[in-house]
């Protein structure tokens, strides 16, 4: 992607949204939402609830936070590739951005210890923010071998929040390096990357334990990477199909207001703990079934409040908000 000079009073050039990044980010956000509430709702893993938590624990945990990480690399290059023209003093207004996902994750971390978001902010400041200062003709190669070396190195500790700086400059050399527009124009070298992952998926859970569930620690932020990968290249190819008329509809806005829709989810989840704190006594599985439930019921209010809000409003609360710290009054947004 490439941008063309201007003088700072003069209008940015505004680009246009990558849909599938939208989408791919309500999928995640679907995901995030189940695998935090289980631990919210303090739900068990004995008993009848060890069916529920092994699919839980093989399919959901560790699997879309891999996915948000990547995207918000993704964000941060492609707003880094127009900040210039945004504003006189880009990297202070991107600290500013940085700041205020500080202070909303910090307000989070009250009402859901160990979120992402407090994390996210802090390493977007230590480790995004320094790479504006390299050179345009390296960044994309030297983030992104970097960003490879650092995700390896958390995967053999274990994975988890270490993964997060790998990820993140992943995400931002493909973000400059228009690595996603050609993507989406070739489906099938995705398919082909997607199906290697899926492979090495499949083969991951083969050298698991299922008798104990024991498996090396690695293997498994291995497995939460490739799957990860693997639901989106999924995701993305299913919008080629007549599959994108439900996909983009539901899941577009819940992307295009990702931040408000995971502070809202929480607060729901808390609500819905206040009046019913024990979940158990409402299944046989140790309170999945009702869990899972009350994840449906969460996002499809969250759809369509998303559709309703952005028909009137463009952006969610908090995006609007976090745009005008960001860049101030009269700003355009950029696409991502």
């Amino acid at each position: 992607m490439t941008t063309t000079p201007q003088t700072i009073d003069s209008p940015p050039r505004r680009r246009s949204r990558i849909v599938a990044l939208d989408v791919v980010r309500g999928f995640a956000l679907c995901g995030i939402l189940l695998v935090n509430l289980p631990p919210m709702f303090d739900l068990g893993v004995d008993g009848q609830a060890m069916d529920f938590y092994r699919v839980y624990e093989d399919v959901v945990q560790n699997r879309f936070f891999p996915i948000f990480s990547f995207l918000f690399g993704i964000g941060f290059g492609l707003m880094w590739l127009s900040a210039t023209e945004r504003s006189p003093r880009p990297r202070l207004a991107l600290l500013r951005r940085f700041a205020f996902l500080a202070v909303i994750g910090g307000l989070h971390q009250l009402l859901q210890p160990g979120e992402a978001l407090l994390p996210y902010a802090v390493v977007g400041i230590v480790v995004l923010l320094p790479t504006t200062w390299i050179p345009k003709r390296w960044l994309t190669i030297s983030t992104g071998i970097l960003g490879a070396i650092l995700l390896v190195a958390a995967i053999m500790t274990g994975g988890g929040i270490t993964t997060i700086p790998g990820l993140f400059l992943l995400g931002l050399a493909t973000g400059c390096s228009g690595l996603i527009r050609r993507a989406l124009d070739h489906p099938g070298r995705l398919a082909l990357l997607g199906s290697v992952a899926a492979v090495i998926s499949v083969a991951g859970f083969l050298v698991t334990d299922y008798e104990t569930r024991q498996i090396n620690q690695w293997i498994n932020a291995g497995l939460g990477i490739t799957m990860a990968f693997t639901y989106v290249v999924i995701v993305v190819l299913l919008l080629r199909t007549p599959a994108e008329v439900v996909l983009r509809p539901v899941l577009s806005p819940l992307g295009r207001m990702a931040l408000s829709n995971y502070v809202g989810a929480t607060l729901l989840i808390v609500a819905v703990r206040a009046v019913t704190p024990d979940l158990s006594r409402f299944d046989s599985h140790g309170g999945y079934l009702a869990g899972l439930i009350i994840s449906i019921g969460i996002l499809t209010l969250q759809v369509i409040v998303s559709a309703v809000w952005l028909r009137f409003f463009g952006q969610g609360p908090l995006e609007k908000l976090w745009r005008y710290v960001t860049w101030g009054p009269n700003r355009e947004s950029v696409a991502a």
